[in-house]
């Protein structure tokens, strides 16, 4: 789940929280009780991790990595669905 910052309308406390996505953008601040909006930070990062990122896939040889040739993927794709 992301973390979001957090900025008092009435006295300027920044706080985070952590919440999901769809949360909503105003929260209670933590010293005065007031309400708090949703501000951007520089502190944004995103880091998707896992194969089939080019951050991950630059790490293998040339050689070694998977050629997918897409159109038979989708066929495939497409004969499970009418086995259905």
């Amino acid at each position: 789940m992301p973390v979001y910052e957090y900025k008092c309308t009435e006295c300027g406390h920044r706080f985070d929280l952590i919440q999901s996505m769809d949360a909503e953008k105003v929260a209670e601040c933590e010293e005065c009780g007031k309400e708090a909006k949703r501000v951007f930070s520089a502190r944004v990062s995103i880091q998707y991790q896992g194969w089939g990122f080019n951050a991950t896939d630059k790490l293998l040889p040339e050689s070694s990595r998977a050629k997918r040739d897409f159109k038979q993927l989708k066929e495939k794709a497409e004969q499970l669905m009418s086995e259905d």
